[in-house]
């Protein structure tokens, strides 16, 4: 019922407006939720959380798309690049026991929210987390954040560009590394989430040999200004476009290589 609300562009706009103005009055800042059969700790101030907790509806058609994907190509492997509060890995592991899941989040307070996600599903046990995220080297990068009122935005972090005016972002920096120097998979069937804000492509070059080596589906949000770069380096891969759905003025696409 809720995910219609979203659909009403008044109700989208003043009920989640209401509904908080009421948690802060309350002071009930966070607040433990269950979506897709998995709880979360979801904060009032993260726009993703609160994209669940005002309308149950966050990525329901990626989210789905990636089941019904799992179970026809028999997925082993999952790797969440950019695993944020752990979203997508829960509810993948919670559903498939047998998947092996290796989820990279960079930014420290964010991987400990994941954690905490984790602790509130005692079952779920085949989720290995990283606290670093993945590129084409193994190095340390800038890090920005959008941040309102003093919170800072944990699902907004990205990489920060040459020469970007950052004087109104969050900064910090996070380590990265390269995929094909930690991840040996070989004759596999393994899916792959990336969402990195534009750190798409050095993440690739950072995993050409895990994606040519195994039977690999990709889910990758892709900046519209990015897309050729994106989409030309994976066609060179033998990679197609499969599907690509537009969700929050954004676009995951999903290719595959068999």
């Amino acid at each position: 019922m809720k995910s219609i609300f979203k659909k009403i562009p008044i109700i989208k706009r003043a009920y989640p407006s209401i509904f908080k103005k009421i948690l802060k009055i309350l002071k009930i800042w966070k607040i433990n939720y269950n979506y897709f059969n998995v709880v979360f700790c979801l904060d009032i101030n993260e726009p993703m959380d609160k994209e669940i907790l005002f309308f149950d509806d966050y990525e329901i058609k990626q989210i789905n798309y990636l089941i019904e994907s799992i179970k026809k190509n028999k997925i082993d492997y999952f790797i969440d690049v950019g695993a944020n509060s752990g979203l997508y890995s829960l509810i993948l592991a919670k559903k498939f026991k047998h998947l092996k899941i290796k989820s990279f989040e960079p930014i420290e307070s964010t991987n400990l929210k994941f954690k905490k996600n984790l602790s509130l599903n005692p079952t779920i046990n085949n989720i290995e987390s990283f606290n670093f995220g993945l590129s084409n080297n193994n190095t340390k990068l800038l890090m920005k954040a959008y941040k309102k009122n003093d919170y800072i935005q944990k699902g907004g972090y990205g990489v920060a560009t040459k020469n970007e005016d950052l004087s109104n972002l969050h900064t910090e920096y996070a380590f990265f590394k390269k995929a094909d120097d930690i991840l040996i998979l070989l004759n596999k069937h393994i899916l792959i989430k990336i969402d990195t804000e534009g750190h798409e492509k050095k993440i690739l070059d950072g995993m050409s040999r895990i994606i040519s080596e195994n039977k690999t589906m990709i889910q990758i949000e892709i900046f519209d200004k990015n897309f050729e770069t994106v989409h030309n380096f994976l066609k060179n891969m033998q990679f197609k476009i499969i599907n690509h759905i537009k969700s929050d003025n954004k676009t995951d696409y999903f290719y595959s290589n068999y």
